[in-house]
């Protein structure tokens, strides 16, 4: 069985180790011009997709653990509106983009059946090169194979950007995870250690300065005294599902399969819960004799295609009412939420949705 993963990304290290624990071999194609791993982004990953991570991984995956979300309104951000506790658990693990890069980047690093191998994928003769695989498997959303073949998708401009930065600040007792629905859009605060929290603004409108936004986190925050901002990252915001997730023998993964709203936080481990079913289902093959090839991925295209269009719907659903909420002053979100919030039920699902996705 010959696999193939395209790209030198987050998501092609952590397939890749699912294999390596399976033992079996693969090649990754990475650009034969490297560029170093370079961003200052945070990932949240909820509790039931680390303990998976930290399964395949050979490595210590250090992470900053929240216990506790809480969300507020535009000029309340006093009192929260609803509050997301879990007792003895955490509700996110926090850790940066690039460490998180660095652990499965070591985790295949010594291994003997996961080669490394430097090519032009922007060129058409990768076509020819991954002919003699039973399975590819494409995550890098630049390259010649997703630029001809995994382009159709649905797709939706919200006309914002995610504005990213880490701050220093005094030293406190750094577990809770804070989200403002703002009249220019959410501003999330994820802490990362007790006297370090990344920031991530997801602003609508007009391209902003780094003035514009620094002014507008001092505007908001009221929870971290003696605030040092560092540079930062601007990514524009999208929803997009890919209608079709294969190609003769390649599988299309990752940000190519689906792009959300970053403001649940649930963008990567939609892609981490894909990696788990996809794992499940060559096992199942494996444990029958049965060759890993194109077969598994139409399986997982018939098993999570609709999920992931469902689950991301239901994110930009809430964008959407959050939306309609700020434009009438919070007439709808206010006595919602005073009923929601001690509701225990609600929170208990709301958290399974988070952890677990659609497929509960």
């Amino acid at each position: 069985m010959k696999i193939c993963l395209i790209g030198l990304n987050i998501t092609n290290l952590i397939l890749a180790s699912v294999f390596l624990k399976k033992n079996l071999p693969v090649d990754i194609y990475q650009n034969n011009k490297i560029q170093r791993f370079k961003t200052k982004r945070t990932i949240a990953i909820s509790a039931g997709n680390f303990s998976f991570l930290k399964k395949i991984s050979n490595t210590n995956l250090q992470s900053w653990k929240t216990n506790e979300i809480k969300i507020y309104l535009e000029n309340e951000n006093s009192k929260e509106i609803i509050n997301f506790k879990k007792q003895n658990k955490e509700s996110f693990n926090l850790i940066k983009n690039s460490d998180l890069n660095n652990a499965f980047l070591k985790n295949i690093e010594n291994s003997k059946i996961v080669k490394k191998i430097k090519e032009d994928i922007f060129s058409k003769r990768l076509i020819n090169k991954i002919k003699k695989y039973d399975l590819v498997i494409n995550s890098d959303n630049n390259n010649f194979i997703t630029k001809n073949y995994f382009h159709n998708k649905i797709k939706k401009n919200y006309k914002s950007y995610a504005y990213t930065f880490i701050i220093n600040h005094k030293k406190t007792n750094n577990r809770t995870a804070r989200q403002i629905f703002t009249n220019y859009g959410p501003l999330a605060f994820l802490p990362l250690n007790n006297s370090k929290t990344s920031v991530v603004f997801s602003c609508s409108g007009n391209l902003r300065s780094a003035q514009d936004i620094y002014k507008l986190f001092k505007k908001y925050n009221t929870f971290y005294q003696n605030t040092k901002p560092g540079d930062i990252e601007k990514v524009s915001l999208e929803f997009s599902m890919l209608r079709k997730y294969t190609h003769k023998n390649i599988l299309a993964f990752g940000d190519l399969l689906h792009r959300i709203h970053p403001l649940a936080g649930q963008g990567f481990n939609m892609t981490i819960r894909d990696i788990e079913n996809f794992s499940k289902i060559v096992d199942k093959k494996i444990s029958l004799g049965l060759p890993i090839d194109i077969s598994v991925a139409d399986e997982f295209q018939q098993n999570n295609k609709h999920l992931n269009y469902l689950y991301g719907k239901a994110i930009d659903g809430i964008y959407e009412f959050f939306r309609l909420d700020s434009k009438i002053k919070n007439s709808l979100s206010k006595p919602i939420f005073r009923i929601l919030n001690n509701n225990s039920v609600f929170k208990k699902y709301s958290n399974l949705f988070s952890d677990k996705g659609i497929n509960l």
